[in-house]
């Protein structure tokens, strides 16, 4: 029947009677379980009709028992349920060991030392017969202290070179750091092969250095002048530079001193990346004598 016909003509007007038995399409108990219900009640199914679920404990928590089953109150699961500030102290405790600093130096004896023990009640030795000599004999082995600095003279303390190499005027470059570095003769092309204007040799080490030592094995013969550079992004010449190779002219170890540059910085030949002095051929007129080096040091900047 249309609930127009009834009269009703507002939503408001529907009454619903909740306990009305509704079959399969029924609402069941629904009035009995709203009637009972007081604050923080809950409704579940179990399984044929509502019921309410009255309140828990203080504390406790709903708990899923499973799939087909209740929910139960229940006190709260886990490890942990509660956390409390704590503080943890540990100590650490040191002892100090003396160290055994005793040293014992093999001195030697004169003349052996000997000493004979006769029947003496107070120190309960019997005299053994014939007497028992005990020498005491220590010998002095003398310890090699020397150290080698690969240092030409003295005064310095010279290092063989990180890097040498070898430049012609056109640019060819040699590495020579080997030859450098070992002691045979003649194996430095302190001038290129054929010697020309802008002819150079570069001395690199792995800190700056105020000084060179080079050992011209086979001294130049000619009218040339080298000069000495330094890289600061651009090859300069080094400052107050002394050059008592005499352009590799002179023969022996001879050094080349320059004042060591505040600017100095690493540039990389020949895959080197070191600090670099270029000693370059500024002024030729001819050679007669090509001068080949041994050996080349460096003096580091204390």
């Amino acid at each position: 029947m249309s609930l127009l016909a009834k009269g009703i003509t507002k939503l408001s007007e529907l009454e619903i009677d909740a306990d009305k038995d509704w079959q399969v399409k029924g609402i069941t108990n629904i009035k009995q379980v709203a009637a009972s219900m007081v604050i923080g009640n809950l409704a579940q199914h179990n399984g044929t009709i509502l019921q309410r679920i009255i309140n828990g404990s203080d504390g406790y928590v709903l708990t899923s028992q499973g799939p087909g089953k209740l929910l139960l109150w229940g006190p709260a699961g886990g490890a942990l349920k509660y956390w409390f500030p704590a503080v943890m102290e540990s100590s650490h405790a040191e002892g100090i060991a003396p160290v055994d600093q005793s040293h014992n130096e093999n001195a030697p004896v004169a003349s052996d030392h000997k000493q004979a023990y006769g029947d003496a009640p107070a120190d309960m030795i019997k005299l053994l017969a014939p007497a028992i000599a005990m020498p005491d004999a220590e010998a002095i082995v003398t310890v090699d202290q020397s150290h080698n600095k690969n240092s030409p003279v003295a005064s310095d303390i010279a290092i063989l070179v990180d890097g040498a190499v070898s430049e012609t005027a056109a640019a060819a470059q040699t590495d020579e750091t080997a030859f450098a570095r070992d002691p045979a003769l003649n194996d430095m092309n302190l001038c290129p092969m054929t010697p020309a204007l802008g002819d150079k040799y570069y001395l690199g080490f792995a800190l700056p250095y105020r000084r060179v030592y080079v050992y011209v094995s086979t001294p130049g013969s000619g009218n040339w002048t080298n000069q000495a550079y330094y890289w600061n992004g651009a090859w300069v010449a080094a400052p107050a530079e002394d050059d008592q190779t005499g352009s590799f002219i002179t023969p022996g170890t001879n050094r080349i001193d320059f004042n060591m540059p505040g600017d100095w910085a690493l540039s990389v030949i020949q895959g080197m990346n070191l600090y670099w002095i270029k000693i370059e051929t500024t002024n030729f007129v001819n050679q007669v004598t090509a001068p080949m080096g041994a050996q080349a040091w460096a003096c580091p900047v204390a």
